[in-house]
């Protein structure tokens, strides 16, 4: 069984990577809106669809990250969880953890919480009437 500590470590190694993503993921979100600001302002009904397509992928990719990063939480909870049930004793930190997370031991789940569906609607929001509203 593993330790505590290397419960905690593959915890902060999977946030790192999901960070380093949404580094990405920023720098493509930028890069999108700079898509959509220049494909409202032409008249070319492909480069709209396809630029909508571009942003809708960019838009999916940072719902994809956020879910994953409450995986890692809630995976890391039933793993804390589970070593408790058996007997071995976690640190103060970790039992918080288990009090916090949403559902430990939960599978994988693309659907956002609230606050995180009405910030990716208002991204979407904002991309779409650049690309199709006439200005």
């Amino acid at each position: 069984m593993p330790t505590e500590l290397e419960i905690w470590n593959t915890f902060w190694l999977a946030n790192l990577a999901n960070a380093v993503y949404f580094v990405g993921l920023a720098f493509l979100l930028w890069v999108s809106f700079r898509a959509a600001n220049m494909a409202g302002e032409s008249d070319n009904l492909l480069g709209k669809i396809v630029v909508t397509i571009f942003c809708l992928v960019i838009v999916f990719q940072m719902n994809f990250n956020a879910g994953s990063i409450e995986w890692v939480g809630n995976g890391v909870a039933g793993v804390f969880a589970s070593m408790q049930a058996q007997g071995v004793e976690i640190s103060q930190g970790a039992q918080n953890f288990i009090a916090n997370a949403p559902e430990p031991g939960a599978a994988f789940n693309l659907v956002p919480d609230t606050l995180s569906a009405i910030f990716l609607l208002c991204i979407l929001f904002m991309q779409m009437f650049n690309i199709w509203m006439k200005k």
